[in-house]
């Protein structure tokens, strides 16, 4: 036991040594260019670090890249003001790269579907492509900013203030169009405002759990039209057609505040109760307006 217990300090104290000598002595700038052809080679995107790139130790072996950008079919697609990669030690001594968790402060992650019904997010000529398996114990987006745009049907929105916090995020190796049924994750969300071009969500809280193509989000808590609703909704993509299931209460919020969408003029005050538990499926959203059922009141 004592050969053993001395065997293991040894290891650790070798880690610790190794480590320090990447701090004091690696200027992690001269590997800017292989971080850089590396990270975009495995994300099949154009990745670049404008910054200054950093190696920390305590608590294990950190990389800090700053000002970082990721470039997709000609458009950006994300940026962060500084991201943090956690390594995880022992993986090294067998020479393989194993990041234990990313954070990233001040992201901006902008979405677009296009005219062509195609996402930015998709990597060029690779539809039905494979990806990697994904194992992370922690994922952290500190006050992040979401941005979304469909140009088919004219919508979208604006998600600032964000913080996500996702733990045990693991996703087996699949196909780019089955990502949602081998991902997994447990994670919590919470926004400052939703904007839409009709009306504004504030102080979005949820909570989140996905696992075999099945994502539970409940409670989902937030303020519309002046006033706080709860509610849950189920996502179920295992099958070939996706189910959903949306309850959500509004309780007491002036009508006021909902006729002003329609109508510049007065045309109602009071306060009302809302809600609504509603089933639907379908690949798109004229697929599920036309079988939703349920109760709204």
């Amino acid at each position: 036991l004592k050969s053993t217990l001395y065997a293991v300090s040894g290891g650790l104290a070798l880690l610790v040594l190794v480590a320090l000598a990447l701090v004091l002595f690696v200027d992690a700038n001269v590997y800017r260019p292989r971080l850089e052809a590396a990270a975009s080679e495995t994300l099949g995107m154009e990745v670049s670090f404008g910054g200054r790139l950093g190696i920390g130790f305590f608590p294990g072996l950190r990389l800090t890249l700053e000002d970082v950008h990721i470039h997709n079919r000609g458009t950006e697609l994300a940026s962060a003001r500084e991201a943090r990669l956690g390594i995880d030690l022992l993986p090294l001594l067998q020479k393989k790269v194993r990041i234990g968790s990313i954070a990233l402060k001040h992201p901006r992650i902008s979405i677009e579907r296009g005219l062509d019904g195609r996402f930015n997010v998709e990597k060029p000529g690779a539809a039905g492509g494979m990806l990697p398996a994904v194992n992370w114990a922690n994922l952290t987006l500190l006050d992040g900013m979401l941005l979304y745009t469909d140009k088919q049907s004219g919508g979208g929105f604006e998600a600032v203030n964000c913080t996500l916090n996702a733990r045990r995020l693991r996703l087996t190796q699949a196909k780019s169009q089955d990502i949602l049924k081998h991902l997994s994750f447990t994670a919590q969300l919470a926004c400052g405002e939703i904007r839409t071009k009709d009306f504004t969500l504030s102080g979005l809280q949820l909570s989140a759990t996905g696992k075999n193509g099945v994502f539970d989000l409940k409670p989902v808590l937030m303020r519309v039209f002046g006033a706080q609703g709860s509610g849950d909704i189920q996502a179920d993509v295992a099958g070939a057609v996706p189910h959903y299931r949306v309850r959500y209460i509004l309780a007491q919020f002036p009508v006021e505040e909902f006729f002003k969408i329609l109508s510049p003029q007065k045309v109602a005050e009071g306060s009302m109760d809302f809600s609504v538990n509603l089933a639907m499926q379908g690949k798109s959203l004229n697929k599920m307006k036309q079988t939703m059922a349920g109760q709204i009141s």
